[in-house]
C-alpha cells in the first residue's frame, strides 16, 4: 500500500539503533504524502512526530518483549488476586546479603548525587556489563529479583527490561533510587560504621563461597574460549568446588581446572557444544581424579594467580576489595584462613545489642585500632568496647 516516490542517502543522519547512514524517503500512502528516514543497514524507520510505528526486526523484537512482560505482570496480578490486595513490598534491610550486593553493583556506577539519573533500571541496556563473574549467574540473580518482586516491570514501559526497585526504606514512604543506593553504599563502603548489610556472619561466608565458585566458572569459560568450546557450571560441579574450597585456595582450583582442561583438550574429548553438560561433567570427573590422586600421593597443588586478562566483576570488587578490605591475595589463600581474620568482627556486628534495652537500632562509632562505641536510638544508652 506504500508507493516510494523518491529515496536518497542522507549521510548526515545516523540510525539510532546501529549508527549506519539513513535514506530520506518520500512516499505516498492512501493518496497522502509520507516522508521518513530508513536505515541503509537494518531497515529501521524513523517517522517525523512518531506518527507511525516501525516494523523492522529490532522493533518487532522489542514489541514482543514488552507484550511478554505485560502478560507476565498481568498473570502475577491474577495469581495474587484474593491472596494479597497489594503487591509484596520488601524492606531493603530484609533482602539477602547477595541481593543487596547485586543491587549495589548495578546501581553504584549509575546513580550519583551530582549527576542526573533515571528512577528505573534499564536491564536490556546494561545486562552484558560485568556486574557478576559470569553472565549466567547474572541472569539467575535478575530472575530471582523479578520472581520475588524486588524488581518490578514498569507498566506501559517504552522499552523492554525497564524495572523499578520495589523496596521500602526507613524514613521514606517511596525511596528514590539515590536513597536506596546511598543506603547500600553506607552498608558496604563505610567500614561497618553505618550499619551492616547482613543478618548473620554466615551470610557473608556463603557469599564468599558463592562468588569464588562463580570466579572458577568464569575462569574455565575464559580458558575454553581459546578452543571455541562451550562450558558452564551445574549443581554437581558446584558441590565439588564448594568441597575443594574447604581446603584449597581459588588459585589452586584454577590450576586443577586448567590442568584438567588441557588434558581433555589434548585427548580431543571436549565437544564444541556443552549439550547435557557433557563438558562440565567430564571436567568434574577429571578434577576429582586429580584431587584424589594428589591426596594419595601427597602432591603440593600449585597456586595459579588471578589471570590479569580475567575481568574483575563489580560484585567481586565490592565484596572482596571494599567490604572485606582484601586484595588479590584473597585468591591465593584458602577461605578458612581468610575467615579466621574476618569472622570475629562480623560476628560482633551481627550480634550487637543495646545492653540496657536489647534494641539493635544502634549508631556505631568505629575505630578499627582502638574502640567501638554504640549509641542506642531507642533509649539513648551508650556502650563502649575497647578492641585492644
Amino acid at each position: 500500500m506504500l508507493q516510494i516516490l523518491q529515496k536518497q542517502l542522507d549521510e548526515s543522519t545516523s540510525c539510532p539503533l546501529c549508527r549506519a547512514a539513513m535514506y530520506w524517503v518520500e512516499a505516498e500512502q492512501y493518496d497522502q504524502e509520507l516522508s521518513y528516514h530508513e536505515c541503509s543497514y537494518c531497515e529501521h524507520k524513523v517517522y517525523p512526530g512518531n506518527l507511525h510505528s516501525c516494523h523492522c526486526p529490532a522493533c518487532e523484537k522489542k514489541r514482543k518483549q514488552l507484550i511478554k512482560e505485560a502478560l507476565v505482570q498481568e498473570n502475577r496480578k491474577l495469581k495474587n488476586k484474593g491472596k494479597d490486595k497489594d503487591m509484596i513490598e520488601h524492606k531493603l534491610n530484609q533482602l539477602s546479603f547477595i541481593q543487596k550486593l547485586f543491587l549495589l553493583s548495578m546501581l553504584d556506577d549509575q546513580v550519583h548525587e551530582n549527576t542526573q539519573h533515571d528512577e528505573y533500571i534499564y536491564w536490556e541496556r546494561i545486562k552484558f556489563q560485568p556486574f557478576s563473574p559470569n553472565y549466567l549467574y547474572q541472569k539467575q540473580l535478575i530472575k530471582q529479583l523479578l520472581d520475588q518482586q524486588i524488581l518490578v516491570a514498569k507498566e506501559f514501559a517504552d522499552e523492554a527490561g525497564q524495572y523499578y526497585v520495589n523496596v521500602r526504606l526507613d524514613g521514606y514512604s517511596e525511596p528514590s533510587l539515590f536513597s536506596i543506593t546511598h543506603q547500600l553504599r553506607q552498608w558496604f563502603y563505610q567500614n561497618l560504621s553505618q550499619g551492616v548489610p547482613f543478618h548473620s556472619s554466615d551470610e557473608v561466608k556463603d557469599a564468599i563461597y558463592e562468588l569464588m565458585y562463580e570466579k572458577v566458572v568464569q575462569f574455565m569459560q575464559f580458558y575454553c574460549r581459546i578452543w571455541q568450546v562451550q562450558i558452564s557450571g551445574n549443581n554437581s560441579f558446584k558441590s565439588l568446588c564448594f568441597r575443594l574450597l574447604d581446603s584449597l585456595a581459588a588459585g589452586q582450583i584454577f590450576y586443577l581446572v586448567q590442568t584438567a582442561l588441557d588434558y581433555l583438550h589434548g585427548q580431543k574429548l571436549l565437544q564444541p557444544r556443552n549439550e547435557k553438560f557433557i563438558n562440565t561433567n567430564l571436567l568434574k570427573k577429571t578434577v576429582e581424579q586429580y584431587r584424589e590422586r594428589g591426596l594419595q600421593e601427597k602432591w603440593m597443588t600449585t597456586t595459579l594467580p588471578h589471570p590479569p586478562q580475567l575481568l574483575m566483576s563489580k560484585m567481586v570488587e565490592i565484596l572482596f576489595f571494599r567490604f572485606l578490605n582484601y586484595d588479590e591475595m584473597i585468591f591465593v589463600q584458602p577461605i578458612w584462613k581468610i575467615w579466621e581474620k574476618i569472622e570475629p568482627r562480623l560476628k560482633f556486628y551481627a550480634l550487637k545489642r543495646c545492653m540496657h534495652c536489647g534494641s539493635d537500632e544502634l549508631d556505631v562509632d568505629y575505630d578499627a585500632q582502638h574502640y567501638v562505641s554504640l549509641f542506642c536510638r531507642r533509649c539513648k544508652q551508650q556502650d563502649h568496647y575497647f578492641t585492644q
